[in-house]
């Protein structure tokens, strides 16, 4: 029976569009488990009314242009790729409209470090049970809104067929695509497009022209696809007004340009520096993609810095969820003493993951990668870096299939949450939680990319009672 429900999920993976290229260029289906994730309501809950208030400090970093200089300057200062945006911002304002679609990403710890945080934390501030802790939250390419919906509906289809458990209701996708038509109305410009930015070899392509689909199906409103060199070379603006192919583009979404890699050209970088100089609504602005830097995430974990920005209620219920973060040269205690974390961390690499500023799977140091990184580093190279402590999530047996081939094993769930706000000169117009995206990966794996082949899709399930 086992065998027999595999082979059917793939042939309907296929036809539900859950697709994906391998870099041969072969087509294949996405990576994906046939054992959805299971959540307490409370932590379902928890998590859900978290997105809006993200979403909020991050439109209120993005308004403070001071914060976010003082805190990335010294770093771009020996990381050509934060120096680069930082000199793509414009001294005019160009466009006050603010489209935020972000992922905040969780893991559920484990049961003994959930009761250690019970008791580190006093009980009138911490419900019992709470088991978030936080990963990042993503302000640009927050990608798989449509793989992930297509995935809710085979798992949906499935247990209609009684082949598995009753999953959590999904469907980021239409939020979003509402969330672009809603921003190319706002901009109020007859016969405009979406610009999709995308990379010159895209191998999640079939998640973006999920998007592209329904925006044309159900709004009418065309998108042109462009890498970043190609909008320098076959862009202008007219008025302000961004314009490719004849057409004025009203929303700009970037897939591309949060790695170092979208920049490899003079070409790439003009094409990000003519959209800046342009009155398009960008999703996001180039000062919403600086406040998800890493650096800024380790910022926020201090309750003073993260206080200025939100409610001291609010700032309680966040802080609750973020994993202890660090500079290199900070001095923090530890059982032999005080010491810089850089030497700490030398000798106890396994309980921490050393991270750049950087987005997108692949990036990061673990466990014994860690001291060969810092012996490998200058010293004022440092500041590039940041020291996060190893989140131990919950592990759990799931079946994964990934290129035709299942596989159960022992893996750990990553639960992102989806969130998409609009605000005008940083007054907020809307905000809402639209959805999840659950990444399952093997227990020993680190990175959590599914396109990258670290992670299949997935989705939730409630706890028997819980």
């Amino acid at each position: 029976m086992q065998k027999e429900l595999i082979e059917n999920a793939i042939e309907r993976a296929k036809l539900f569009g859950i697709l994906k290229y391998l870099p041969e260029g072969q087509l294949t289906h996405a990576p994906f488990s046939l054992s959805p994730f299971s959540i307490s309501a409370y932590d379902l809950q928890e998590m859900t009314e978290l997105t809006a208030p993200f979403s909020e400090l991050m439109i209120g970093i993005s308004q403070n242009w001071e914060f976010l200089e003082h805190h990335l300057e010294p770093i771009a200062e020996i990381d050509s790729f934060l120096r680069m945006l930082l000199d793509c911002r414009t001294e005019e304002i160009t466009q006050s409209k603010q489209l935020l679609v972000q992922r905040n990403d969780f893991f559920l710890i484990k049961n003994e470090d959930r009761k250690l945080r019970e008791v580190s934390i006093s009980a009138e501030t911490t419900p019992a049970g709470s088991a978030l802790s936080h990963v990042e939250l993503n302000t640009v390419s927050a990608s798989f809104p449509y793989l992930i919906t297509q995935l809710s509906r085979l798992h949906r289809n499935l247990f209609e067929k009684d082949q598995l458990p009753e999953i959590v209701p999904n469907n980021p996708l239409g939020p979003v695509v509402d969330a672009f038509a809603q921003a190319v109305c706002d901009y109020d410009s007859p016969d405009s497009v979406m610009l999709l930015i995308s990379q010159p070899t895209e191998g999640n392509r079939f998640d973006q022209m999920g998007l592209e689909q329904l925006l044309w199906d159900e709004h009418k409103i065309p998108t042109v696809r462009k890498t970043l060199a190609d909008v320098f070379e076959e862009g202008s603006l007219r008025q302000g007004h961004l314009v490719l192919d004849g057409k004025t583009v009203a929303l700009s979404y970037y897939r591309a340009g949060y790695t170092p890699d979208d920049y490899q050209t003079i070409e790439a970088v003009k094409g990000r520096q003519l959209i800046e100089a342009s009155s398009t609504i960008q999703v996001p602005d180039l000062p919403m993609q600086l406040a998800g830097m890493k650096k800024i995430q380790q910022v926020l974990t201090r309750p003073e810095i993260l206080s200025s920005f939100i409610s001291a209620e609010i700032s309680q219920r966040l802080l609750k969820t973020f994993a202890k973060m660090h500079t290199l040269d900070e001095i923090i205690e530890t059982p032999e003493g005080e010491m810089p974390a850089a030497e700490w961390v030398s000798g106890n690499p396994e309980n921490y993951v050393l991270k750049p500023q950087r987005e997108g799977g692949g990036n990061n140091y673990f466990g014994r990668e860690i001291p060969k990184t810092l012996a490998a580093i200058r010293q004022d190279e440092q500041n590039a870096y940041i020291l996060m402590e190893k989140i131990r999530a919950q592990i759990h047996s799931a079946i994964l299939v990934v290129n035709g081939h299942a596989e159960t094993l022992t893996c750990v769930s990553e639960i992102g949450r989806y969130g998409i706000c609009f605000a005008d000169n940083g007054v907020l117009k809307s905000n809402h939680d639209v959805g999840y995206l659950v990444r399952t990966k093997a227990e020993n794996v680190n990175e959590g990319g599914v396109c990258a082949g670290f992670a299949c899709l997935n989705s939730l399930v409630l706890e028997v009672g819980g």
